[in-house]
């Protein structure tokens, strides 16, 4: 459990560079059986299915689709949602943001080996539809094995937290440019399997490639202070509706039908 002091620490370092790490909310057995549910949702029927909206992929390092996350997990994943849920969890995120932290979404997401990362973003860029301050939403990283730069983890620029950055003057409403911020402040944390990074939704971060030999593999539930009762199912319900206007997922379909063509 974490100590009150070292909580006031980390509440104190969250607030000033957007993000931060708390140790010793997950044993070793937790986190072991963790892993084991996640090789169980690994061979689940149906993952590789285009029409499955829970799964999404990627291009792989030879060009190929390498299947990437389950997106929603909980419903289907008791251990998964006991730690998403986890009494100390709950608990620092409470005093970090200041009130109860209520589930927003949560995803788990494995990284194969050479696996590309995810460009600088914002998450509240993304959440503005919630109506809600950004103060208010964290996302949380629960490592389920050893994570740092080499392995693709999530890197932030340090302290650039404070306001929504603008787009680029093509796109003014899209990601911001890197450009921008000052890649001195760049910081990729070294984190030990059962640490849990928390950030800000404003803080602006990234990840490379997987580099390492081993996949990493995380769950991310982000958090909302609020009275609401439903956000979960309520940011759920939007986003079925989102992926299916956007046909998110479907790139291999649409491949397959131009490959068809060509043939």
């Amino acid at each position: 459990m974490l100590a009150t002091t070292d909580l006031a620490e980390k509440t104190e370092q969250y607030w000033k560079d957007g993000y931060t790490v708390l140790t010793g909310v997950y044993g070793e057995d937790e986190v072991e059986g963790l892993r084991s549910e996640c090789d169980r949702l690994w061979t689940l029927d149906g993952l590789n299915d285009d029409l499955n909206l829970r799964t999404e992929f990627r291009r792989g390092p030879d060009g190929e689709y390498v299947f990437d996350r389950l997106d929603p997990v909980l419903d289907i994943s008791p251990p998964l949602n006991a730690a998403a849920t986890h009494p100390a969890l709950l608990g620092a995120l409470t005093t970090i943001l200041g009130g109860p932290a209520k589930l927003l979404k949560a995803k788990l997401i494995q990284k194969q080996p050479g696996v590309q990362g995810y460009a600088a973003h914002q998450d509240f860029l993304y959440w503005k539809w919630l109506d809600k301050g950004p103060d208010t939403l964290c996302t949380v990283v629960i490592n389920l094995f050893p994570s740092d730069e080499r392995s693709g983890g999530i890197g932030f620029y340090r302290g650039s937290h404070q306001q929504l950055l603008p787009g680029p003057t093509d796109n003014p409403e899209g990601d911001f440019d890197p450009a921008q911020l000052d890649a001195s402040t760049i910081e990729v944390p070294a984190l030990n399997a059962g640490d849990v990074l928390v950030f800000h939704s404003l803080a602006p971060h990234f990840s490379g490639p997987n580099t390492s030999d081993r996949p990493r593999t995380v769950l991310l539930p982000s958090y909302c202070t609020t009275d609401e009762t439903d956000l979960y199912e309520k940011y759920y319900k939007r986003e079925v509706v989102r992926r299916c206007k956007e046909m998110v997922g479907f790139e291999r379909y649409f491949d397959s039908l131009d490959a068809s063509k060509g043939a």
